[in-house]
């Protein structure tokens, strides 16, 4: 799941503008631009804290073609769906296959979800 997140997209065109500022001959507009290209960078860092504040973490029960299988958790900014590719720790890709409940013992703590995942080939 790499998605370039806003706050990086901008943090791109901040970069090429600032690399433009060099063309500006004067300095009153250039310092007008880097003052302006200076707050949006702020404003990219307050984007990155609000969405590194809103990643949950999921798990995944990841199927083995040799019947073993193991848990893996990782942090993602929404849930993933049914069908989806996501990319692991361990460098592979998995594509999930279902989603399975599991009720916690002792009772009345929350049951768990895990997404039943299977490598792609």
């Amino acid at each position: 799941m790499g998605r370039n997140s806003s706050a990086d997209q901008l943090a791109q065109a901040l970069a090429w503008n600032r690399t433009q500022l060099t063309t500006v001959t004067d300095d009153e507009e250039r310092e007008r631009r880097e003052e302006a290209i200076d707050r949006l960078g702020r404003y990219a860092d307050l984007l990155r804290e609000a969405t590194a504040a809103a990643l949950a973490r999921y798990s995944f029960k990841l199927e083995f073609a040799d019947g073993r299988w193991d848990i893996v958790e990782k942090e993602f900014p929404e849930a993933p769906t049914v069908g989806e590719l996501v990319d692991l720790e361990d460098g592979e890709c998995w594509r999930i296959r279902r989603s399975q409940v599991v009720h916690a013992r002792p009772a009345g703590k929350p049951p768990r979800e895990y997404f039943v995942c299977a490598p792609v080939r």
